[in-house]
This record gives structure tokens, C-alpha cells and sequence, in this order.
């Protein structure tokens, strides 16, 4: 794997599994806070980010500015997206087994 794989494919493993942990969650009645605490945290994120652009604080940290800029490319989410995949069917199927025997 090329370096500038890496950090999308190790995004999208983590993706894989976070993903299921929260639709275990739904669909085994054991509550839906993953799910909220998945949501709160980017609108955290979110409103962190945009409290920075308002104070202008983007313009006076370089470093923020570039992280601020951030734009990802078509190739590193079909990265993330194509491990997020198959990190869940590799879980799903090992954690569950096949149920047609």
C-alpha cells in the first residue's frame, strides 16, 4: 500500500467497525446513544471550526489555516469508503458466522 493510502484505509477500518458497533446497538434495543454521541461529536467538531473562522483565528495560525482548508479528494474517500466495507463484512461475518448451516 502507498503511504498516501494509508491514512484513508486506517480511517475507513476504524469507520468499519464504528459503524457496526452502532447498528448493533439499534438493532438489538440496547439504545441509540452511540448513535447520538456519533452525531454530537461532529456538530462539536463542526461548531469548534466555526467558532475559529468567526474569531479569525485561521488567519493568524497557519497550521489552523491549513487544517481549516482541508478539502478530501475523490480518491482518498473511495479509499476510506472501500475499507470501511470490508472491515464490516469481515466483522459481520466472522462476529455472526453464517447462519445457512
Amino acid at each position: 500500500m502507498r503511504q498516501r493510502n494509508a491514512m484513508p484505509a486506517g480511517m475507513g477500518l476504524l469507520m468499519g467497525a464504528m459503524a457496526l458497533y452502532m447498528l448493533h446497538g439499534l438493532q438489538t434495543g440496547a439504545g441509540a446513544a452511540p448513535g447520538w454521541l456519533f452525531v454530537l461529536g461532529h456538530m462539536a467538531v463542526f461548531a469548534v471550526g466555526l467558532g475559529a473562522v468567526a474569531l479569525g483565528l485561521h488567519l493568524r495560525f497557519a497550521m489552523l489555516g491549513r487544517v481549516l482548508a482541508h478539502r478530501p479528494s475523490a480518491r482518498h474517500i473511495a479509499v476510506m469508503f472501500a475499507s470501511a466495507s470490508i472491515t464490516a463484512s469481515v466483522i459481520d461475518l466472522v462476529h455472526g458466522g453464517p447462519t445457512w448451516t
